[in-house]
C-alpha cells in the first residue's frame, strides 16, 4: 500500500495532534486552515486534542485527551464540509467539558450526546459554515436537520444522511 494511505503518521497542528495517513493529515490541515479564518477557531484546540483517522466519525469527549475520530466519508469530502464536522464534534466536547466543570462525577451522556446536544452542535456548525461562506443549500440542509436531528441513527440511521449527500454530489 502507498505511504500516502498508510496510517502510521502523526503531526501536531495548532496544538492538535493529527494521526492517520498522509492524505488524512493533508485534508485535516486544509480543514483546520479554513477554521483558522473564523472567529470560532479558538474553541477548536481547547476542546479537541486529537483528530484521528478511523472507520466512522465520532467524538470521544470523555477521553483523557478529547479525540475526534473521523471516517473517510467526512475527511474525504470538501474541506468546507470537513471543517464544519470538526466544529460540530468540537462542540460535543465543549458540552461535555462544561458539564464536567466543578463536578466530581463523570457527567451523564445526555449532557453532550442525544437530540438536545445535537441541536446545539448543529447550531454551532451552522454558524461556522455561514462564516466560511457555505452555499445556501448546505446551510438550509443543516437547519432542517437541526429541527429534528435524526441523521445519526437516532431514528433514520446514517444511511439516510449519506444518501442525501450522494444525490447532491
Amino acid at each position: 500500500m502507498s505511504l500516502l494511505f498508510k496510517q502510521s503518521h502523526s503531526e501536531i497542528v495548532d496544538g492538535i495532534e493529527i494521526i492517520g495517513s498522509l492524505a488524512f493529515i493533508v485534508f485535516t490541515k486544509e480543514a483546520l486552515a479554513l477554521l483558522g479564518r473564523t472567529p470560532f477557531f479558538n474553541v477548536i484546540p481547547r476542546y479537541v486534542a486529537v483528530i484521528q483517522q478511523g472507520k466512522r466519525s465520532g467524538m470521544h469527549a470523555d477521553a483523557e485527551r478529547p479525540m475526534f475520530v473521523v471516517g473517510r466519508r467526512t475527511w474525504n469530502h470538501s474541506a468546507l464540509w470537513y471543517a464544519g464536522a470538526i466544529a460540530h464534534d468540537c462542540y460535543h466536547s465543549k458540552l461535555y467539558q462544561d458539564a464536567r466543570a466543578g463536578a466530581e462525577a463523570k457527567p451523564p451522556a445526555d449532557c453532550w450526546t442525544g437530540t438536545d446536544a445535537e441541536k446545539k452542535c448543529l447550531k454551532f456548525q451552522i454558524e461556522v459554515m455561514e462564516s466560511l461562506g457555505a452555499d445556501e443549500d448546505t446551510v438550509q440542509y443543516l437547519k432542517q436537520v437541526e429541527k429534528n436531528p435524526t441523521y445519526q441513527g437516532y431514528n433514520r440511521g446514517w444511511r439516510s444522511w449519506w444518501d442525501y449527500w450522494k444525490q447532491r454530489w
